[in-house]
């Protein structure tokens, strides 16, 4: 997206669903955006374009936010939003407004979910590059221990655990397989509690340094999966922002120590990507405001001043003025760094970067 030429239209807004007249508001919100855009000079074939995506769209279920960006006559990015925007963002500019669907989509953490009984698992796979489901259905008989007692009850009793746990061993090795070709970070157990407790002792060291054990979820029918997939969400959540917050903390540790793998500021942060150095870019949205920067064609090449571009070589004739908000995140992403939006952490002019080397 970032290597097309610009103008780009970027819009977030409400696009929720949960009323009776939420296809007329939906009409009125749209009808006004698009003005906004045209009276921002959005070309008519890019508005074409937004227009025929909005209209193409399903209805949202509840409440929903919509991100659409727009350059020429194609839609280049339509996302869904789990939350409406806390306000509406239109904007034209030579590069697509990336910055709130980083503040506004879920972090992605790549998880497998293992959902057990004495017979086998359901599996879910999430990553970044989609989903995966899969069954294991092990040994079905004798999975459940017998009353009773004399030789015929210890020979039945030894064959129901043997049974449990070659299905758990089973259930297992699919679950270390499918989290490693993912990259899984977490592998979340549910279901029933000695099931969970075979499978967990059964799973590869790799694996069981990642387990998470939730009491919600089942396999058998009257299951509630809503209630198994609102602790899969918290749990993710929660990790999310752990992740965060170790790449915070990892930035105030280097730029502390003496000669440390960390800046902050705009000028020298952009001096950081003019040398592919930038490993992680950390950027306050609300403190970086409307701050210029200058860039060229090349959306690596990123400065504060006209001359400092200048004297790299590039010619004045490629050289634009832009803001800092959008021409940031579109360097990372032409370099493959990362991006962490931050609030209230102090950064300088609010952006900082973990670096990939010293420069």
């Amino acid at each position: 997206m970032t290597a097309r030429e610009g103008p780009f239209a970027s819009v977030y807004f409400d696009n929720s669903h949960n009323t009776e007249d939420a296809a007329a508001q939906l009409d009125l919100r749209w009808r006004s955006i698009r003005k906004q855009l045209a009276d921002e000079g959005a070309q008519e074939r890019t508005l074409s374009a937004l227009d025929a995506a909005v209209a193409a769209a399903p209805p949202s279920e509840g409440r929903a936010g919509r991100a659409l960006v727009a350059g020429g006559d194609e839609v280049v990015l339509d996302e869904e939003l789990v939350e409406p925007p806390p306000r509406e963002i239109v904007r034209v500019a030579q590069q697509p407004y990336l910055l709130p669907l980083l503040r506004l989509t879920p972090v992605v953490v790549p998880h497998v979910v293992v959902v057990v009984d004495k017979t086998g698992a359901d599996l879910f796979a999430a990553g970044e590059d989609g989903a995966e489901r899969r069954t294991v259905q092990g040994e079905e008989h004798p999975v459940h221990k017998v009353r009773g007692g004399g030789s015929a009850y210890w020979n039945i009793q030894h064959r129901v655990e043997a049974v449990a746990e070659r299905n758990a061993a089973d259930v297992a090795r699919e679950a270390v397989e499918l989290a490693d070709s993912i990259g899984a970070e977490m592998l979340i157990l549910a279901g029933e509690v000695q099931a969970r407790t075979l499978v967990r002792e059964e799973l590869a060291p790799r694996g069981k340094e990642k387990v998470v054990e939730l009491e919600e979820g089942g396999r058998a029918d009257g299951s509630a999966p809503e209630a198994l997939e609102a602790e899969v969400r918290r749990v993710l959540v929660e990790h999310a922002e752990r992740r965060r917050q170790d790449v915070i903390e990892r930035f105030r540790v280097e730029q502390g120590r003496e000669g440390g793998l960390a800046t902050d500021g705009l000028a020298r942060t952009a001096a950081a990507l003019r040398s592919s150095a930038v490993e992680t870019l950390l950027i306050d949205a609300d403190s970086l405001a409307d701050r210029l920067v200058w860039v060229t064609d090349d959306p690596t090449q990123i400065a504060t001043t006209r001359e400092e571009l200048e004297l790299s070589g590039t010619g004045a004739e490629a050289l634009t003025e832009c803001r800092a908000d959008e021409a940031l995140p579109a360097a990372v992403l032409s370099e493959g760094a990362d991006i962490v939006p931050v609030s209230g952490e102090g950064l300088a002019e609010g952006v900082g970067a973990i670096l990939r080397f010293s420069i």
